[in-house]
């Protein structure tokens, strides 16, 4: 049984069809960790709902779980038919990544990493990564390096974690973040390029100064080379009730 309870909490979520309809795959590993991740990834669909009606836009959000590389590429195939996924979030064990990544990859579609195994090497093109924490020691092992940490407070950080908290009852923390905006991420996509189309996302995508807004205080993008997002990290000491973000760390 899943440990996620994922049609419950996608069935709310989905609207009409309508002609310009962003449609969002996120596909998992079936983990404890995925969980807020998964939570960040509804929030952020329920408030694009409502900046989506405004310009004509509905978002959607198709959430499936996979063990290993041949579970991902069945689980976006489901989804990649007609109407085709317009991107895809992913995140677990490398394995399951490649397999997602792959599989779009045929189609041009864009994956956002959401929280894969660093070892998932080589990225297929078609791979933009959220997650942009280093891999290697910082030699200070009484603190550690996170996206999101559920004390921020500026920058609409605090609302944000006051939204997340009140919707799921809980603190929201990196993989929480990484999901909240992936799907902030393709609404600006989609809202900038006029369409919600596969291969019209990825122009926008690829267009000079694309910038996106993640409640962290400056302007996010995707660096040409890596095709990572370039943000500030948050350097945080302790842990539970104690933990503190003790430094913002710049991009």
């Amino acid at each position: 049984m899943p440990l996620i309870p994922l049609a419950y909490l996608v069935a709310a979520l989905l609207a009409p069809p309508a002609a310009d309809t962003l449609r969002l795959t996120l596909v998992v590993d079936d983990t404890t960790r995925q969980r807020s991740l998964v939570h960040g990834a509804v929030l952020g669909v329920e408030e694009a709902a409502h900046t989506g009606a405004l310009f004509g836009v509905v978002v959607q959000l198709r959430v499936a779980t996979a063990a290993n590389s041949s579970g991902a590429a069945r689980a976006y195939h489901q989804s990649a038919g007609s109407p085709p996924t317009s991107i895809a979030i992913v995140a677990g064990p490398a394995d399951v990544c490649a397999g997602l990544g792959a599989a779009a990859a045929h189609d041009s579609t864009i994956v956002f990493d959401a929280g894969c195994a660093p070892s998932w090497s080589p990225r297929p093109a078609n791979v933009f990564s959220l997650v942009s924490l280093p891999t290697a020691s910082t030699g200070d092992d009484s603190t550690h390096l996170e996206l999101w940490h559920w004390t921020l407070d500026r920058f609409g950080a605090e609302q944000l974690n006051q939204r997340y908290a009140r919707r799921f009852g809980e603190r929201m923390d990196s993989p929480a973040w990484a999901g909240w905006a992936a799907v902030k991420i393709a609404l600006d996509l989609a809202l900038h390029a006029h369409a919600a189309g596969a291969a019209r996302l990825r122009r926008q995508l690829d267009a000079p100064r694309q910038q996106f807004d993640g409640q962290k205080g400056r302007p996010l993008y995707f660096a040409p080379g890596t095709r990572r997002l370039v943000q500030p990290l948050y350097r945080v000491a302790g842990s539970g009730d104690a933990a503190r973000v003790v430094a913002e760390v710049a991009p």
